[in-house]
């Protein structure tokens, strides 16, 4: 059986990008997707590759920014599917441009996405979950806002603290309902918005979406709430700092994820040994992982 087999997901921000590469990971892992986000073309060509895996896709065309255009989309997706097992809140825009700089009507556009997109999404999402027993939420937050304090993002940065802070009240909130909340903090990703910022003269080290994609797929397992990741904040970046090491050590062999962690441990710095041990599923998933 595979992992979300029969499950039903719906990812905002689906059409390319972090969106894309974790609808296409549940697709192949036997959940139904659907995908949403402004550019019709973009999900169209995302549900046409998510049905090549033998499940259902749905392309949601809405403009998440507009409150009536959010509820219209949980409408029409509970339509389709019943219910939802998984919603992944993912859409978003940057900034590269100081206060003075940026106008702010486009700063209350980008909180209006960035923020309340996430805040409706569940609201609307959360009373269908409870009326099927549960379900998993994850929040696409940012090292920006949470580890990295940068000119020219205060609105992005901002918005993006404030999506830590709504997951780490949720989780305990939706727990008592079997309903999970994580939320991750990618680093730099290779996608459009990156390369909108590399031209803006925002530089910074990425990589492909397709990388931490699987983070999602692990955190939307019954494998990661059976052992307590739900209520956790991800730093992507963090774990792919010595995630190499643990590749290089395991050499595809056979391998016990916690006897890795007693080999390795003295011989790590401080944060990555605890980063280790307060992921150890995770950072095994992450090795094993396939496509």
């Amino acid at each position: 059986m595979k992992l979300l087999e029969n499950k039903n997901a719906l990812i905002t921000g689906g059409g390319r990008g972090i969106g894309k590469a974790v609808a296409l990971d549940f697709a192949s892992s036997g959940a139904n997707v659907a995908v949403v986000a402004r550019t019709k073309n973009e999900l169209d060509q995302t549900v046409k590759e998510i049905e090549q895996f033998g499940v259902e896709g749905l392309a949601i065309q809405a403009d998440l920014s507009n409150l009536e255009q959010l509820k219209k989309c949980t409408e029409k997706f509970l339509d389709y599917y019943k219910k939802c097992d998984i919603l992944i809140c993912n859409a978003g825009m940057t900034q590269a441009a100081s206060i003075i700089e940026f106008p702010i009507e486009k700063a209350k556009n980008l909180f209006d996405l960035n923020i309340m997109g996430y805040y409706g999404m569940i609201k609307y999402i959360v009373p269908n979950m409870i009326k099927y027993g549960g379900g998993n939420i994850q929040m696409t937050s940012s090292v920006q806002g949470n580890v990295f304090f940068l000119p020219k993002k205060a609105a992005y940065s901002a918005s993006k603290a404030a999506i830590t802070a709504m997951g780490k009240c949720l989780s305990p909130e939706l727990k008592p309902h079997n309903i999970s909340v994580n939320v991750i903090l990618p680093g730099g990703v290779e996608t459009k918005m990156t390369q909108y910022l590399r031209e803006k003269g925002q530089i910074m080290p990425t990589v492909p979406p397709e990388d931490i994609s699987p983070i999602y797929l692990f955190l939307a397992t019954e494998e990661a709430k059976k052992n307590g990741y739900g209520g956790k904040v991800i730093d992507q970046m963090k774990i792919f700092n010595f995630l190499p090491e643990i590749k290089e050590f395991v050499e595809e062999k056979p391998f016990n994820i916690k006897k890795v962690y007693k080999e390795m441990k003295n011989n790590m710095k401080k944060d990555h040994a605890l980063m280790f041990r307060k992921n150890t599923e995770l950072i095994e998933f992450l090795i094993k992982f396939k496509r």
